[in-house]
């Protein structure tokens, strides 16, 4: 799992940064949700999303509830689609939605 510190949020992209400093920018969308993260909140991905050479990498990606009817059905919190994220002392977990 590889922890995200959002540093800056245009509409949809997300310019992010790990512990060791390295930034990603990614399309970011969260449907079926409240949780909308900002600038200073944290996201902790499963290292095979931010990885280019895994079969399901993307620049974009989606989430949602882990009870929405899109996306995987009895996902797991390890899956690999599943992101946490937190924000004003909470954490919440969201899987990932395909369409």
């Amino acid at each position: 799992m590889i922890e995200l510190n959002i540093l800056k949020k245009d509409n949809y992209v997300y310019e992010l940064q790990d512990s060791t400093g390295k930034k990603y920018t990614l399309n970011l969308e969260f449907l079926d949700t409240d949780i909308n993260p900002k600038e200073g909140d944290t996201l902790i991905f499963n290292s095979k999303l931010l990885n280019p050479t895994y079969g399901g990498y993307s620049l974009a990606y989606t989430f949602g509830n882990l009870d929405s009817k899109y996306g995987k059905a009895n996902i797991s919190l390890d899956d690999v689609d599943v992101i946490k994220v937190i924000y004003d002392n909470k954490e919440n977990y969201l899987k990932r939605i395909y369409g």
